[in-house]
């Protein structure tokens, strides 16, 4: 698991747990981290963990993403101890550190450590130019539509009218 040490601002020295799966920072509310500064854009960066590292990728951000003090042009790949700005925040990738399972002999305070290293820090979730959004929050993405092929214009026509048929039953279901 990847993740990220805030270099800078009022968060300072936190550590953000990153899921493994691509994520984005960026201003939109749906982004893993959400920052409030005018100086980043609605989805300005993407993370994308590999087996080789952390690969960023720019957004097309109008004020770009900083890797170790360069503007990146191209997807990126950072390493352990690797610098990452975006807007005013600076981020210093942390590195990947292996699964721990968990195993009914450990102790209390293993335990503890355990936990707390898969969770973010709760400060985040609070109001600041930085948001944390919890696994739990994400909503599932619904697999990419596949369009059907049909033999005739005429099977087609039938598939349009019975999914249109199904939107209104649906919308008068939900009235």
């Amino acid at each position: 698991m990847h993740s990220l040490i805030v270099q800078s601002g009022k968060h300072k020295g936190k550590k953000i747990a990153l899921p493994a799966r691509e994520v984005t920072i960026g201003r939109d509310e749906n982004c893993f981290i959400r920052m409030t500064s005018v100086e980043v854009s609605r989805q300005h960066c993407a993370l994308i963990p590999t087996d080789r590292g952390l690969l960023v990728r720019d957004l097309n951000s109008q004020n770009g993403t900083i890797v170790n003090n360069v503007r990146i042009e191209n997807e990126t790949l950072v390493q352990p101890g690797d610098f990452v700005q975006v807007g005013p925040i600076q981020f210093q990738v942390a590195g990947s550190r292996p699964e721990k399972v968990f195993d009914p002999g450990m102790s209390d305070d293993e335990i503890f450590g355990w936990l707390s290293e898969s969770d973010t820090s709760t400060d985040l979730l609070k109001t600041s130019d930085t948001t944390i959004v919890k696994s739990t929050d994400l909503h599932a993405v619904p697999p990419p539509y596949h369009k059907p092929t049909f033999k005739t214009v005429a099977d087609e026509a039938r598939d349009i009218i019975r999914r249109h048929k199904e939107s209104l039953e649906q919308g008068a279901d939900d009235e």
